[in-house]
Order: C-alpha cells, then sequence, then structure tokens
C-alpha cells in the first residue's frame, strides 16, 4: 500500500507540474475573453467595491457567486486581474479532481483499476484545455466528482457517515452556487437514496439532504432580494421574477416550435442565390459548402433536442452544420478532432462495455456512476448540447472507460496465459 502511495503521489506531482507549465507557457496576464470578462468584472468589484452585495450594478453581476469569489481570493492576495495566479490555483484544482477520480474508482473498484483511471485522468486534454482560461469549468469538475464521492460514501459506508453527509451537502452547495443548472439534479437524487437505503429511510435522509441544502440557499437568496428588489435565485440566469421575468435559460425548455434567433441565418432567396452560384453576404467557403447541400437549422421539438443529443455526446466533427439557433457550426480543426477522439471518444466503448458488465453483475455502484452521467445528459437534450456541457461528467466516463480497458485487458493476458500454459503442457 505504501508504494502504491509514492506512486500516487509521484504522478499527481507529474501532473502538477505538468499543468502548471502549460499555463505558464501557454497563457499571458493581460487579457480576459469572452465569459472571462464577466467573472473577472465581478471578481474586481468583489475587491474593490463595498457595496457589491446591495449594488449589482457591475460587470458580470448575472452570474452565481461561487466562481467570482475564489477568484476574488486570489486577487486580494496576488493582485487584481493577476490571472497567472488564478490558472495556477486551477491547475492545483484540477490535479484534485484527478485525485478524487483515483480515489473513487479505487473505492468501488481496486487499485489497478483506479491507477489506470489516475493516469487516464491526469492526461485528459479537457482537463488541461480549461485551467489556463477564466471560466469556471475547473471548479465545476473538481465539485462534481467529490460531491458524488461523499455522496456515495454517505449512502454506503457506516464509518463518518456525519462527516461525509455533511461533506456531502457543503460540495453540492458550491457545486449550484457555481453552476445553478445542478439544482436539476436536486429532484433525482432521490433515487440514489432509495437505492442504497430501505425505502423509507432512504426518504427520511432525502428529506433532509433537501432541507438543508434549500436552507443554505437562503443567505444567498436574502442578499440577491435587497440587490435587485425581488426573488432572484442564485443569479439572475435561473430564476428571476422581476417584471414577470422567470429565467433567460428555462425558455430553451420549452416543448414549441423553435423558432432561428439568429438574424445571419440564410432566407431560402439567399439559399437559392448560393446555389445559382453568387454569395451576396460574403460567407466562408465552408458555410456555402453547408448551404449547397442544404444543411438547415433544426425546426421542431424533437429535431432540436436530437441535435444536442448528438453535439453532446460526439467525439468528433468532420461536417459542418447549424444550431438549433440559427448559427452556422463549422468543423472541428484537425488538432481538436484528434484530441478528442484521443482522449474522450476511445474511452465510449469501453465504458459501454463496463456499463453492461456491471449491470450482468447487479452490482449496484454503476447507479452513482451513471446519474451524473444520465441527468446531465438529458438537462443538455432539453437545453442545449456542446460538448462544453458534457465535460463536467467525464470523471464518469473515464472511471467507467478505464475500467472496461482494465477488464477486457485482464480477460486478454488471461487467455494469452492459458493458451502458453496449454501450449506448454501439450509439448
Amino acid at each position: 500500500m505504501k508504494k502504491s502511495n509514492n506512486v500516487v503521489l509521484y504522478l499527481l506531482s507529474c501532473f502538477l507540474i505538468i499543468k502548471v507549465g502549460v499555463v505558464i507557457l501557454t497563457n499571458d496576464n493581460n487579457l480576459a475573453t469572452g465569459d472571462g470578462i464577466s467573472y473577472n468584472g465581478y471578481a474586481t468589484a468583489i475587491v474593490q467595491n463595498n457595496d457589491w452585495l446591495t449594488n449589482p450594478d457591475f460587470t458580470g453581476d448575472y452570474r452565481p457567486p461561487a466562481y467570482p469569489i475564489l477568484i476574488a481570493c486570489i486577487y486580494s492576495i496576488f493582485g487584481i486581474e493577476n490571472f497567472v495566479a488564478v490558472y495556477i490555483m486551477q491547475a492545483i484544482i484540477s490535479t484534485l479532481t484527478c485525485f478524487y477520480v483515483y480515489k473513487f474508482s479505487r473505492k468501488i473498484f481496486n487499485n489497478k483499476a483506479a491507477l489506470l483511471s489516475l493516469i487516464w485522468s491526469g492526461l485528459y486534454i479537457f482537463n488541461f484545455k480549461y485551467t489556463g482560461f477564466l471560466l469556471r469549468e475547473t471548479l465545476i469538475f473538481f465539485l462534481l466528482i467529490i460531491f458524488f464521492y461523499y455522496l456515495y460514501l454517505y449512502l454506503t459506508d457506516n464509518q463518518h457517515k456525519k462527516q461525509n453527509n455533511w461533506l456531502s451537502i457543503v460540495f453540492y452547495f458550491l457545486l449550484i452556487h457555481t453552476d445553478p443548472r445542478y439544482l436539476f439534479f436536486l429532484p433525482f437524487l432521490l433515487l440514489l437514496f432509495i437505492i442504497y437505503q430501505p425505502i423509507w429511510i432512504g426518504l427520511k435522509k432525502y428529506l433532509f439532504f433537501l432541507g438543508i441544502s434549500l436552507l443554505l440557499m437562503v443567505p444567498w437568496t436574502i442578499r440577491n432580494y435587497v440587490a435587485y428588489d425581488a426573488f432572484v435565485l442564485i443569479n439572475t440566469r435561473t430564476i428571476d421574477l422581476r417584471d414577470s421575468k422567470v429565467s433567460i435559460r428555462l425558455n430553451r425548455l420549452s416543448i414549441k416550435k423553435d423558432t432561428i434567433a439568429n438574424i445571419d441565418y440564410p432566407t431560402e432567396k439567399e439559399r437559392k442565390i448560393i446555389k445559382d452560384g453568387n454569395n451576396p453576404s460574403n460567407r466562408s467557403i465552408e458555410e456555402i459548402e453547408a448551404i449547397r447541400k442544404d444543411k438547415q437549422a433544426p425546426n421542431s421539438s424533437m429535431g432540436r433536442r436530437i441535435w444536442n443529443l448528438k453535439a453532446f455526446w460526439r467525439p468528433w466533427k468532420f461536417s459542418a452544420d447549424y444550431t438549433p439557433s440559427g448559427e452556422f457550426n463549422g468543423n472541428w480543426s484537425l488538432r481538436h478532432n484528434v484530441s478528442s477522439i484521443l482522449s474522450y471518444g476511445i474511452l465510449l466503448p469501453f465504458m459501454i462495455y463496463s456499463v453492461i458488465y456491471l449491470f450482468k453483475k447487479k452490482e449496484k455502484i454503476i447507479w452513482v456512476l451513471l446519474f451524473p452521467i444520465v441527468v446531465q445528459s438529458l438537462l443538455h437534450i432539453l437545453m442545449w448540447g456542446k460538448e462544453r456541457y458534457r465535460n463536467p461528467i467525464d470523471s464518469f466516463i473515464i472511471i467507467l472507460g478505464t475500467y472496461g480497458i482494465y477488464i477486457i485487458s485482464g480477460f486478454i493476458i488471461n487467455q494469452i496465459k492459458n493458451k502458453n500454459h496449454y501450449e506448454i503442457k501439450a509439448s
């Protein structure tokens, strides 16, 4: 065990050094772009504005608070807009995510399978991708795996039950205040409580979890009521009852026929002109080719859901299309396709095999591993599907996929040993 622990520590140290090296060498400290502008604005307001709790008039005020507060803590120590300091902290968090992938896999399977999951997680391209950006993804990856780890311990391990219960509640609280979409998990969590416990005991424990989770949301809801003079749940993109406005995010759950929101979406008249050999709007060569192939945005509720499903799970993208909102969605670059296939795509068949194997063996652990995968998929099939929204559940895909590799490789090795033994015996 001591030797195994030394190997784990060595691997984690290597992964941390690599991640820190990558963010230092590939990023500068002078630029916040995209979503990072809003997170930087929020964090800066926390550090500089004494009235930020009551006056939400600052850049990024619509964001949930947990990630900007983390950035603000780093800014208060290392200086405002010290992005490299944030990236190094995210490299540490990303390495901790790898550690909990290992701990979870070792708890439910064995040390060999766990080491394989650790190596895969440590080299996983999407764990590297977000460490060097001012984005909440790295924190979400960590909070999601650690929440389910401690929830599983609470439901199955009689040791430290109270501690594991409170840890799971705290990490869920941090998760939903980092990304409120994980409130969607809350009603479905009842299934895990009654699968791993007798029904009435599981229901009682779930109601306690639910009650404490809701109670912990009260302080920030009060802050929002003071700041916005209305009920705002976590942030204005979740539930915002000002002027009868529910939520810009929840509108995507509509089952009505979709409308094309993008004003640049090509009309039928323009499509005909393009097919006749002209390009009146100076569209890219790639989009011109898509129009000539009659690529259209899905214009029905079912078509949108199917598009979301494909976008959420695809390991590669070699053909262009249009999103449900009418935006042109080009091919991935060769580097993106190759890195996705080698890190994620290659795991999918092994994950499927692992799921079937665990179901056949009637192993209960399959439920807690599949839960975040299935519920996350359902949420984004209903709302919006893209690779970035799948990445938070990649830790669970890695655990299942590497276990599938472990099972199959073990079977092949045994077959080779048996064949060699038979040949030696026959000679």
